[in-house]
């Protein structure tokens, strides 16, 4: 009942204010939902992550928003509908209420548990931490891809380490562990610097590791205290960087070399005077209405896509380890051909864009597909959420894992369209496989004994 009232909310912000409404309606729900999780004292889920990150980008909505009403413009978005803008918060609030209906819906069905449990201590923590030390130097010494998923649980060796370390450290408040796990953000950083196309991975173990310390002290306070002074300042050189890197790296090459490049390009920009055109900051990128109100124009234009763009997936479903030659699924580049933003060059296009979940769902499906589609999605996410037992008191090693994939996902915005959730399902069969694999060995070493003294 709660959810219609939200839902009519959205509709009724809509029409009173259609430039920003459903936006405020949204933000207003978000706040709801954080700071009655907070004051109640209920454990974070899943879902609060998503939100928090949710309530990053309704404000980055707001202002790109108004900032096409003042005619300022950006031309990182040239292809957004500004008058299509309402629709698109409207489709964006809609979707993410019935995601929310979705998730908090109790039912008795469940997936199977990821369980791999063992006793925690110093000597797991350490090797947690130089396995991680290892892998966030990965692109030194490993020299091939493994297939799909396989090569997503690889990368998320450090920054699964990052997690562990810092929730504990912020649990027990050991400096050790704070000390292993700002390292190892620094370490996998880094190698992203050296190595990432995308600005995301430079910063992501800064996030996870803050994440992390949260969750394991329980408290915002802590996040407030002298010992943050480096986190803050890893932000800070971050930030330093983060337009021109954005607009320098088709130009520079990977490894060691990219840190002169990147330091001339620099030097570069500050002796320059001409005045480039305006770029988008950070927070600006988190903003998604440009992408929305590029498909309300696809669906005035062609109508609605009856499945058209979801396809794909059905080809990704099919894991590459039984399918070599599996033509590669990208959406974002397909969507960003469609409205005109991708050009083809040698052999590949030149760049991808999101269409969002709700995006996509309206796209294809229109305000039916959208409701549905969201709910669905919802139950989806909750699903698999319950599948790792994230607050179980023993430590579960591939329960984590798995964990941590889901919760910076969460907080980046669940991935660009549905895509993500065929790579959610593929990581949860990969980890859920793995974890019988496990449980089944460790019942059979304990069976040997009371065999051997019959």
């Amino acid at each position: 009942m709660l959810h219609l009232l939200w839902l009519i909310l959205h509709v009724g912000f809509y029409y009173l204010i259609p430039d920003f409404g459903a936006s405020i309606s949204l933000l207003l729900y978000l706040t709801y939902e954080l700071v009655k999780n907070y004051t109640t004292k209920k454990k974070f889920q899943y879902i609060h992550l998503y939100f928090l990150g949710l309530v990053i980008t309704v404000v980055a909505n707001i202002v790109i928003i108004n900032g096409f009403k003042s005619a300022e413009g950006y031309e990182s978005y040239i292809y957004a509908i500004p008058d299509l803008f309402p629709l698109s918060a409207l489709i964006f609030a809609i979707g993410n209420q019935f995601l929310a209906f979705g998730y908090f819906l109790n039912t008795d069905f469940k997936f199977p548990k990821i369980s791999v449990r063992t006793k925690l201590s110093q000597g797991v923590l350490s090797t947690i931490f130089w396995v991680g030390l290892v892998f966030s130097f990965n692109k030194f010494w490993l020299f091939f891809s493994l297939p799909g998923s396989f090569q997503t649980i690889i990368e998320l060796f450090p920054i699964v380490g990052i997690f562990i370390l810092g929730r504990y450290a912020g649990k027990f408040q050991k400096k050790t562990l704070y000390t292993q796990s700002l390292v190892l953000t620094v370490a996998t950083a880094f190698n992203a610097l050296l190595f990432s196309y995308l600005r995301l991975e430079i910063v992501l173990p800064i996030l996870v590791f803050i994440l992390s310390y949260f969750l394991g002290a329980g408290s915002l306070k802590t996040l407030f205290t002298v010992k943050f002074v480096p986190v803050i300042l890893l932000i800070l050189i971050f930030y330093s960087f983060f337009e021109i890197f954005g607009a320098k790296r088709s130009n520079i090459s990977s490894g060691i070399d990219r840190l002169s490049q990147l330091n001339f390009a620099i030097e570069e920009e500050r002796s320059s005077s001409f005045e480039e055109a305006k770029t988008l900051s950070a927070f600006e990128r988190s903003s998604n209405v440009a992408q929305i109100s590029a498909v309300c124009g696809l669906v005035e234009k062609n109508g609605h896509y009856n499945g058209l763009a979801s396809t794909p997936l059905l080809v990704a479903l099919v894991p590459r380890i039984f399918w070599a030659e599996k033509p590669v699924i990208a959406l974002g580049v397909w969507y960003a051909v469609e409205i005109g933003a991708a050009v083809e060059v040698d052999g590949w296009y030149n760049n991808s864009i999101n269409m969002t979940i709700p995006g996509q769902l309206y796209l294809d499906f229109g305000w039916i597909g959208l409701i549905i589609g969201s709910f669905l999605v919802g139950m989806f996410l909750k699903l698999l959420w319950d599948s790792v037992d994230f607050y179980k008191s023993q430590f579960n090693i591939l329960g984590t894992f798995f964990a941590v994939y889901l919760l910076y996902t969460a907080f980046l915005g669940i991935g660009a369209d549905l895509q993500i959730l065929i790579t959610y399902l593929a990581l949860y069969i990969v980890m859920f496989l793995l974890s019988k694999l496990f449980n089944n060995k460790h019942e059979n070493s304990l069976r040997r004994p009371s065999l051997a003294r019959k």
